[in-house]
C-alpha cells in the first residue's frame, strides 16, 4: 500500500475566516448548470426546497407619517402563519406611479433598521437610506432580522443544532422573510414589478446577495461590504449548516445575480478591502461568459466597516442607472422619525395570538411535517409524483453525488491472506481528493453475477472477525466487497480524525456520515465496474445500516438493501449522536430513504415501535420491509437471496 496516500478531508478543514478562492469557469455552459445547482442548494440549506406554500400574507399597514415628499407607515405580515415579518414602509409623495421599489434588509447595528448617525457622514444610517431612496421616487421597504426591533418573537442567535436537523435556523427565517417581503411589494398595486432592488450593509448584504441568487424577481442588487473571499460572515443568520461547501464562498454566490445588474461596495477597513483586486475581476470573469460585464461594478472608500454617506451615494447611482431614477449627485440632508414613532411594537407587546420561542418552531415543524406527509407516497405508484416532489432536495441534504463506475479510480492495491484471500485497495472518486478503502472477495466455485457490499461502522476487520458471515456470503456465490469509508477502519488508522475548527465549520464542511455514504456511494461503482457482476445487494450492520439506506436511496438498480438503523427511537438525541445530517429529519429521514431506493427491495430493522408507524409504509410490502427487532447476519443473508 502506498506510504503517500493522503485525504485532504481530513487535512484541508474550511470555515468562514480562511480564504477561500472563487471557482473559476470556463464556459458559459458549465457556469449555467453550476448556478442552477447551487440556487438549489442554497435554498436547500436554508430549509427552503421544496419552496413552502406561499400563504396569505394578511399584511398590516398603518401608522403613517407624511413629509414634505415622502410618507413612512408601519407594516407587519406572516411570512408564515404565525411568525410575523415587522418594518417600515417608505413612499414617494408628489409623484405618479407606478414606482421602482427597493428592498432594505439591515446588519447587526444596534438599532438595526433604525440605526441613524445623523451627524456622522462616516456612519450607518439604515433609516436615512430609506428616506432619500422615497424622496428619489422609490418606494423602500426596511424590515426587521429577527430578533431585531419588533421581531419579538424569538432571539438573533443560534436556534440549536436539534433544530437543524429539521432545516429550522435563523437563515431559514430570514431568506424566507426576504422572499415574502417581495411578495409584499409585489402585493402593492403602485410598485413597478420589473423595476425591484435590493440591498443592504453587512449581514444585510449577505441577505442582498442570498435573495437575489434564489429569487429572480430582484432586477439589481448592491451588497454593502460584506461580499469578499476572506470572510464569510459572523452570525448564524448566514451561515446554515452545508450552504457553503468547497468550493462555494460569497463571490460566486453574488455572481448568481448574472445577468441581473450587481454592484459590489467594499471599504478599506473591513474584510472587503481586497474587493478591487480579486472579488470584482472574479465576479466580472463570470459575468463576461454571460457577455455582461457592463453590467457589474464595484467601489471602494477608505473607510471602516459601513453603510455610510459615500456608500450610500454609490448605490443611489446605480439604482439610478439600472432601475430608471435620477439619482442626486451628493446626498442631501434628512431627520428620521424617531424610532418610538415607527416601531410596529412599541410597547414590546405582539398582537394577540401569536407565538413566541419554542412555540414558533415548533409550528414551523408540524407545517413541515404536514407537508410531507400530503405528498409522502401510499403506494409505489405513487413514488415517482413523490420523487418530482422532493426533486434534488434529498441529495443536497446528504451533500452526496452519484458515481459512475468509470469514476472509481484504485490508488494502490494489494493481495491479502488471512483469514480469507482478498484484494485490498485504495480507492478514490475521479477528481477529488478522497480517499476510502475496501476489500475484494472472490465468491467459492466461481463468479456467479451476484455481489453484495457489506458495510460495519469499524470496516473490513469487523468482516474478518465475523469470518462465518463472509463465508456464507461467498459459499452462496457472492462476490463480496467491504469498505473502510471516511473516519473509520483503515481510514481512521491512517489518517486519524478531522479537526473541525473556526467559524461555523458545518456550514462549509459536510458531516462524517455524508462523508461514509459518499465513500461508499463510491464503493459501490468500483464494485458494479467488477468482470461479471451484474445484481448487486447492499447490508449495513450497527449505524453502518444508514450508509446503506441512505447510499440506495441515491442510486438505481440495486437488487437488495438490509439495513439495520442501531435501535433508531426517532428522538433528536438519536440523530445528533448517530445520523448529523441536518435537515434529514424535515425530509422524512429513513421512512424517505426507504422509499427513494424503489425498486430495490428494502429491509428496515431495529428500530423502536414507534418509529415504524410516523409514516405509512406499510403499503409498500414485501418491497420494503420494516421490523423492529434486529435481523441476523444469517437472516439478512437469506433476506437477500429470497
Amino acid at each position: 500500500m502506498q506510504a503517500l496516500l493522503r485525504d485532504e478531508r481530513v487535512t484541508s478543514v474550511r470555515h468562514g475566516e480562511m480564504h477561500l478562492p472563487t471557482p473559476v469557469y470556463t464556459s458559459r455552459q458549465g457556469w449555467e448548470a453550476r448556478a442552477r445547482w447551487l440556487r438549489e442548494h442554497i435554498l436547500n440549506s436554508a430549509g427552503l426546497l421544496p419552496l413552502p406554500p406561499r400563504t396569505p400574507l394578511k399584511a398590516q399597514v398603518f401608522g403613517r407619517i407624511e413629509h414634505a415628499d415622502y410618507s413612512v407607515e408601519k407594516v407587519y405580515f406572516q411570512s408564515f402563519p404565525g411568525f410575523l415579518c415587522t418594518g417600515n414602509l417608505y413612499r414617494p409623495i408628489g409623484r405618479k406611479p407606478p414606482f421602482p421599489a427597493v428592498l432594505c434588509p439591515h446588519g447587526h447595528a444596534r438599532n438595526g433598521r433604525l440605526e441613524d448617525n445623523p451627524n456622522d457622514n462616516n456612519a450607518t444610517s439604515y433609516a436615512g437610506l430609506c428616506v432619500n431612496l422615497a424622496r428619489q421616487g422609490y418606494i423602500a421597504f426596511s424590515y426587521d432580522m429577527v430578533g431585531y426591533n419588533d421581531s419579538l418573537q424569538l432571539p438573533h442567535q443560534r436556534i440549536s443544532k436539534e433544530w437543524e436537523l429539521w432545516g429550522i435556523h435563523l437563515l431559514r427565517l430570514q431568506l424566507w422573510n426576504s422572499i415574502r417581503a417581495l411578495d409584499f411589494l409585489y402585493s402593492l398595486k403602485e410598485v413597478d414589478r420589473k423595476r425591484i432592488g435590493c440591498t443592504g450593509s453587512s449581514g444585510g448584504g449577505t441577505q442582498t446577495f442570498l435573495l437575489t441568487a434564489v429569487d429572480s424577481r430582484v432586477s439589481a442588487a448592491a451588497p454593502v461590504c460584506m461580499v469578499s473571499a476572506h470572510y464569510q460572515g459572523g452570525c448564524f443568520c448566514e451561515n446554515a449548516p452545508g450552504l457553503r461547501l468547497e468550493p462555494t464562498n460569497n463571490v460566486e454566490i453574488s455572481a448568481l445575480a448574472a445577468p441581473r445588474p450587481l454592484l459590489l461596495v467594499a471599504a478599506t477597513g473591513d474584510w472587503t478591502n481586497h474587493t478591487m483586486e480579486e472579488e470584482y475581476p472574479a465576479a466580472r470573469a463570470i459575468y463576461a461568459l454571460l457577455g455582461a460585464e457592463a453590467r457589474v461594478s464595484a467601489v471602494r472608500y477608505e473607510a471602516d466597516h459601513n453603510y455610510n454617506r459615500a456608500s450610500r451615494e454609490a448605490v443611489y447611482a446605480f439604482f439610478g442607472r439600472w432601475l430608471g431614477v435620477e439619482a442626486p449627485d451628493r446626498e442631501p440632508p434628512f431627520t428620521v422619525d424617531p424610532p418610538e414613532k415607527v416601531r410596529v411594537f412599541p410597547d414590546g407587546n405582539l398582537p394577540p395570538g401569536f407565538p413566541r420561542g419554542e412555540a414558533v418552531l415548533e409550528s414551523l415543524c408540524q407545517r413541515d411535517a404536514e407537508l410531507l406527509r400530503s405528498h409522502f407516497p401510499r403506494t409505489a405508484g405513487g413514488i415517482p409524483a413523490f420523487r418530482r416532489w422532493i426533486g434534488n432536495a434529498w441529495k443536497h441534504t446528504l451533500a452526496v453525488e452519484t458515481v459512475a463506475p468509470a469514476q472509481a479510480e484504485v490508488l494502490s492495491t494489494e493481495r491479502r491472506q488471512s483469514p480469507i484471500p482478498h484484494g485490498y485497495f485504495a480507492l478514490r472518486r475521479r477528481g477529488t481528493h478522497e480517499v476510502l478503502f475496501a476489500g475484494l472477495f472472490e465468491p467459492d466455485g466461481g463468479r456467479t453475477g451476484k455481489a453484495v457490499l457489506l458495510l460495519h461502522p469499524e470496516g473490513t476487520q469487523a468482516w474478518l472477525e465475523r469470518e462465518r458471515t463472509l463465508r456464507e456470503w461467498l459459499s452462496a456465490g457472492y462476490t463480496v466487497m467491504t469498505v473502510d469509508p471516511f473516519g473509520t477502519g483503515e481510514h481512521l488508522r491512517r489518517f486519524g480524525r478531522r479537526e473541525l475548527k473556526g467559524n461555523f465549520p458545518e456550514t462549509f464542511n459536510r458531516t462524517d456520515m455524508q462523508l461514509q455514504v459518499q465513500d461508499t456511494l463510491t464503493a459501490l461503482a468500483f464494485l458494479r465496474s467488477q468482470r461479471g457482476v451484474r445484481q448487486v445487494s447492499l447490508v449495513g450492520v450497527d449505524g453502518a445500516g444508514w450508509w446503506a439506506l441512505l447510499t440506495a436511496s441515491c442510486e438505481r438498480g440495486l437488487h437488495a438493501v438490509a439495513a439495520d438503523l442501531n435501535g433508531c427511537d426517532g428522538s433528536n438525541a438519536f440523530f445528533l449522536q448517530n445520523v448529523w445530517v441536518p435537515g434529514i429529519r424535515r425530509l422524512g429521514d429513513w421512512a424517505t430513504a426507504a422509499v427513494l431506493a424503489y425498486p430495490a427491495r428494502v429491509l428496515v430493522h431495529h428500530l423502536s415501535d414507534e418509529e415504524t408507524q410516523r409514516l405509512p409504509l406499510s403499503a409498500f410490502a414485501p418491497t420494503v420491509t420494516v421490523s423492529p427487532a434486529p435481523v441476523s447476519d444469517a437472516e439478512a443473508l437469506r433476506w437477500v437471496r429470497s
